[in-house]
């Protein structure tokens, strides 16, 4: 029973601390300096602006970073389940999401423009903030609202942990680039896809985001025949999109990107109303 009781929010700080953990790693393991190496070294020297990215590494923390979303789909089905719901979770989860959803992407982001996209203003390379701002404003207005009397289906705006998937793509992508070569045009596709996914990552995510466009959202199931069917249909054409992407592009980063896209775009179509 105790178990029970506790492992909705144990899932909860599952979330919260995959962040941290691809915060920690994207400026020391896996990329460069150890813990014991950062006395007298540069920062030039460390972690991801030390310009020695790794596949291997990236690919290990856009599985933890997984491994966090994971936790924070399941955290809301075990409250459910322990009949624990209540106020407290919902802050533990949108601080949770703050940190995964919206500070590791900022993090991700600026790390990867000063390694991969060297010659952008100074300036420029601090955009991906926008990430932390948005998620900000966004997981605050689902706490105000979420009590407030709202239809039953879908999202309006895109969710935190979208956003964060969307990051996840960066990071697969980035990794197929650095463990198997180049890709696309010119053997410059992959530096390509990965600043234009940080590009578009920056703009256009946060600003859905903020948003009050509707989305599909994957709760009450069975309590409305007619858009669960709606529902399973834009998935399974959200699998097939994501899959025929990453074949033809030979990144699995990109399959996942494609299929955010038409989850956006899907909102319009299958969501009869929207909640927070």
């Amino acid at each position: 029973m105790q178990v029970r009781r506790y492992l909705p929010n144990a899932l909860t700080m599952g979330n919260l601390l995959s962040g941290v953990l691809v915060i920690i790693g994207l400026f020391i393991w896996p990329y460069g300096a150890q813990l014991n190496e950062f006395q007298g070294a540069q920062i030039s020297e460390i972690g991801a602006l030390s310009q020695r990215l790794h596949g291997q590494g990236m690919l290990a923390l856009a599985l933890i970073w997984i491994a966090g979303q994971l936790c924070d789909l399941l955290d809301g089905i075990a409250a459910r389940w322990a009949k624990t719901e209540g106020p407290m979770g919902i802050q533990l989860d949108s601080m949770a999401d703050l940190v995964s959803s919206g500070i590791a992407p900022a993090v991700a982001g600026i790390a990867f423009l000063h390694t991969w996209a060297p010659a952008l203003p100074t300036a420029a390379k601090f955009l991906p903030l926008t990430m932390a701002m948005a998620a900000a404003w966004r997981l605050a207005r689902f706490n105000v609202e979420v009590h407030a009397p709202t239809a039953a289906q879908g999202f309006s705006g895109m969710p935190a942990p979208a956003g964060a998937l969307w990051w996840i793509g960066v990071l697969l992508t980035g990794a197929q680039y650095e463990m198997f070569g180049s890709f696309g045009l010119y053997g410059m596709g992959g530096v390509v896809a990965v600043v234009g996914s940080i590009v578009l990552g920056s703009t256009i995510i946060p600003l859905l985001m903020i948003s009050r466009v509707p989305m599909m959202d994957l709760k009450g199931w069975k309590k409305h025949p007619a858009y669960d069917r709606k529902r399973i249909l834009w998935l399974s054409l959200l699998i097939i999109v994501g899959t025929v992407v990453a074949i033809s592009a030979r990144a699995v980063g990109l399959g996942l990107q494609a299929a955010l896209l038409l989850y956006v775009l899907g909102g319009k179509f299958i969501v009869p109303s929207a909640k927070t």
